[in-house]
């Protein structure tokens, strides 16, 4: 049960930089797992104290924000960290669609917490809990959340994401997880591979030891989702990260499209010559908002009860 509360959202705009192409691969084992891209060579550098804290760069006018609270002040009493009261105003504000929607119940917005964010959305993963068809097998708990949000916006060729997340303190990565990106059409996950008219999605992941990837369900995937850049960058538990990532369609009979990845505002992802999709109809609808631990087996499961918290969402419009 939930109350909501006003987020200040931020955005900043940056010019595009360039970036060699790292290696892409596809998955051919476990439900919700990709290849990984050698990393061995990729220096660590995104850990230092000077790019973990959020920026206060405010370009940039968002064409969406999330709004954690729209229909009601906070009490005066209300102890610090405390749950809301009410989050349909928050979920409205997305325009979720009713499918591939589940979770719910793990997200709590809290107000008053630690850190440079007056509110935050907390996403709770119960001991055992993976993917969503870990659950179905194993009568394990659900954890996590997922749904698609339209946004109230009309679809995009091109567009940017932004958005903060923190790991808990103690966060066993195990052998990695899902977090939000940018989808078109009906989205694709969970093995679906896309056929270049009906859809696509641009998730994150987090992999062993905290290394990060672009993980997307594109008509070239083969099995599951394609890891790209897999260890470029590297989260570590109890930090805030800003991550931006922007995606340019490319041509229906081209493979001209783009995803780029900032995170803390360096440029770590530039990744040319995709196909997303083969007609002109297919465009950029919105957020894919799913977080959960997996993988599609317990291997995947948390071992504890576990939390990350996720701030300031907005989209732009790119060139």
């Amino acid at each position: 049960m939930f109350k909501s509360i006003q987020l200040l959202m931020v955005l900043a705009l940056i010019s595009c930089q360039t970036k060699p192409l790292g290696s892409i691969s596809a998955s051919d084992s476990a439900p919700g797992s990709a290849s990984a891209s050698a990393t061995e060579d990729r220096p660590d550098n995104l850990n230092s104290e000077s790019l973990t804290q959020p920026s206060s760069d405010t370009t940039g006018v968002p064409l969406w924000t999330s709004r954690l609270g729209q229909a009601a002040e906070q009490p005066e009493n209300q102890p610090a960290g405390q749950a809301s009261e009410d989050h349909s105003a928050w979920i409205n504000s997305w325009e979720p669609r009713d499918s591939k929607s589940w979770g719910l119940d793990n997200l709590e917005i809290l107000s008053s917490v630690d850190g440079p964010f007056e509110t935050v959305l907390r996403v709770y993963y119960p001991a055992g809990s993976a993917s969503p068809s870990v659950s179905r097998k194993t009568e394990s708990p659900l954890g996590g959340a997922q749904f698609y949000a339209d946004l109230f916006l009309p679809a995009q060729t091109a567009l940017s994401l932004t958005y903060y997340v923190r790991f808990a303190e103690g966060f066993d990565f195990v052998k990695g997880g899902k977090l939000p990106g940018l989808f078109g059409g009906v989205g694709a996950s969970g093995g679906s591979i896309p056929n270049g008219e009906d859809g696509f999605s641009v998730r994150l992941m987090w992999r062993r030891d905290g290394q990060g990837e672009v993980y997307a369900y594109l008509p070239t995937s083969e099995t599951y989702g394609t890891s790209i850049e897999r260890g470029a960058w590297r989260f570590q538990p109890g930090i805030w990260y800003k991550l931006r990532q922007d995606i340019r369609l490319n041509t229906p009979d081209r493979a001209d499209g783009e995803i780029q990845l900032w995170v803390n505002d360096t440029l770590v992802i530039d990744q040319t010559d995709l196909i997303f999709r083969t007609v002109d109809s297919l465009q950029i609808d919105g957020i894919f908002f799913s977080t959960f631990f997996g993988g599609g087996d317990v291997s995947w499961a948390t071992p504890q009860d576990t939390s990350i918290d996720f701030a300031n969402f907005s989209v732009t419009a790119v060139d």
